[in-house]
């Protein structure tokens, strides 16, 4: 088998700087290698792939899709698309720029299933902008906004020249306190991205994102009666995203346990990505464009059977 392609997707709003970020690594790729770029453009008239072909360096294919989002109304055109670009040329990296107003975790679920053979997803960049970072109700209340920075593996705030130090100062502290956490959070200008930045991986972190603190077996209650319980202790798990969990399942276990002070995690169900939020005995649970990996972080004082019963119950809501 020839190996896999290693593909990125390049997401953000309408005139966050994508093309621009996409001709700039195109300028810097070794000569010796041939890139591929496909283009999603929500007009009907196709123009980035256009530019791009126009000024990118020799070894690069360019196709493009115009008329809507991968993610609805072209979705049917993108196997037709990518089936060409690669039958023309086989690239050492494909790049796909998305449409500034789609949703494009669709996009990584279908490249995922069709293209497991052939692709290789590597980090989503996502590239967001003073000016859309600071417009009202942006980061809470704006859907597509929402997914973009959801299911980018690296978040890029560009023109940051344009940008107050307080603005980028505020935009660091929002983006750090994002879950699950960004391989990457950065700051740049004039759409400059490192190309070891495309390489990032999930894959690379420990399973294990939180090791078992003191505790964690149970509380110190005296005999008798009980006493003073021992902080919460924390753990978490790392999923591969090829990993499916059977939701109603999953859900039971993660409810049941009276023990679960707090609890987030993101995990692909057979009914889609979910995000699973409990405080006490509140459970929430919210669809996500996350598509990294499937994970959890759990506190929790005296649970029976410890970290490893835990475990065993979520692996066993697994889908064979």
């Amino acid at each position: 088998m020839p190996p896999l392609i290693p593909t990125n997707l390049i997401t953000g709003f309408l005139g966050v700087g994508k093309t621009t970020a996409v001709l700039d690594l195109l300028r810097r790729k070794d000569p010796r290698e041939k890139w591929a770029v496909l283009v999603n453009e929500y007009g009907s008239v196709s123009i980035d792939d256009a530019f791009i072909e126009g000024e990118a360096a020799d070894g690069v294919s360019v196709r493009s899709v115009a008329g809507g989002c991968f993610c609805c109304t072209t979705a049917p055109m993108l196997p037709v698309a990518l089936h060409f670009l690669l039958q023309d040329v086989r690239p050492d990296r494909l790049l796909i720029e998305t449409s500034g107003l789609g949703h494009p975790a669709r996009l990584v679920d279908t490249v995922r299933a069709d293209y497991a053979d052939r692709l290789e997803l590597k980090a989503t960049v996502g590239i967001v902008t003073p000016s859309d970072f600071a417009a009202p109700g942006m980061t809470d209340s704006n859907p597509v906004f929402r997914d973009q920075v959801q299911m980018s593996d690296v978040l890029v705030l560009n023109k940051a020249d344009t940008a107050t130090p307080q603005l980028v100062r505020d935009f660091q502290a929002w983006a750090n306190a994002l879950y699950p956490p960004k391989l990457l959070i950065a700051a740049t200008t004039h759409g400059r991205l490192e190309e070891a930045w495309l390489d990032l991986s999930g894959r690379d972190e420990d399973q294990t994102v939180f090791a078992a603190t003191p505790g964690s077996g149970g509380s110190s209650a005296a005999p008798g009666g009980r006493g003073e319980e021992s902080p919460p202790a924390a753990r978490g798990w790392v999923f591969p995203p090829e990993i499916t969990f059977d939701e109603p399942r999953l859900l039971a276990v993660l409810g049941s346990r009276p023990e679960i002070t707090r609890l987030k995690g993101v995990f692909r169900t057979g009914n889609g990505w979910i995000t699973v939020n409990r405080r006490d005995a509140e459970v929430s649970v919210k669809p996500t464009a996350y598509r990294r990996d499937s994970r959890v972080e759990v506190f929790a004082v005296g649970l029976p059977g410890g970290w490893a019963g835990f475990e065993a119950e979520l692996l066993a809501c697994r889908v064979e």
